[in-house]
């Protein structure tokens, strides 16, 4: 999953970020606005907290600016001030959820899980085709029961497309979703052949090669029937 986090103090942004990271998220910055518009306007997310109280604008406009677009992006709101009119005014211009400044790391975690569970429709901590299960709480995936030795990238891409079922899924949008803002600093695309080469060697193993299939000169699906 990758999330933006549009947060000026620096202290609340660090502990965000490494907290979010250890959890295994493609995390992003921005410290202002001004940021985190060039970010929306460039960039795809699953979920974006932002805090009200930006230096340089409200962020109660990003979310005005993200819901004219886009409905599937999930909003959390943060806010030191925490007033009611200013909750029920977050949530009524399209933030599904709100929480007050300070607050505990795990309970944002909480939140963010369930409005991307809300936006989605997946309940399941299990994805299961046919004999292929990932597990999405342990990061572990089986084949007829049997682990497979995944790398954290190996399992991270299989997931992301087997999200994307039966969808082309570029090697561009794959990056992006791993790597989030240091996807810019690569010079090729050969990490991603890489992982998906070790990841179809491993699936191929255990009779499962034909779900991945690749789209020559744009990238990957997930096939299932």
């Amino acid at each position: 999953m990758k999330i933006l986090i549009v947060e000026d103090a620096q202290h609340l942004l660090t502990k965000m970020l490494r907290y979010f990271k250890r959890e295994g998220y493609v995390c992003e910055q921005a410290n202002t606005y001004q940021e985190g518009v060039r970010k929306l306007n460039n960039y795809d997310y699953d979920c974006v907290l932002i805090n009200l109280g930006l230096p340089d604008g409200d962020g109660l406009r990003l979310v005005r600016m993200l819901r004219e677009e886009d409905t599937q992006t999930g909003i959390i709101l943060l806010s030191s001030a925490n007033q009611p009119q200013e909750r029920i005014q977050g949530l009524e211009e399209g933030a599904d959820d709100f929480l007050a400044i300070p607050f505990d790391l795990g309970e944002l975690h909480a939140r963010v899980k369930a409005v991307m569970r809300r936006k989605t429709g997946d309940f399941s901590k299990i994805l299961a085709f046919g004999g292929l299960l990932l597990k999405l709480d342990e990061h572990i995936v089986l084949a007829d029961g049997i682990p497979l030795n995944l790398t954290k990238k190996e399992f991270e891409i299989l997931l992301f497309l087997a999200r994307n079922k039966n969808r082309v899924v570029t090697k561009e949008s794959i990056a992006e979703h791993l790597w989030g803002d240091y996807m810019e600093d690569a010079i090729s695309f050969d990490f991603i052949y890489a992982h998906v080469k070790n990841l179809r060697k491993k699936l191929a193993a255990h009779g499962y090669s034909d779900y991945l299939k690749t789209v020559y000169g744009i990238g990957y699906k997930f096939e299932v029937a």
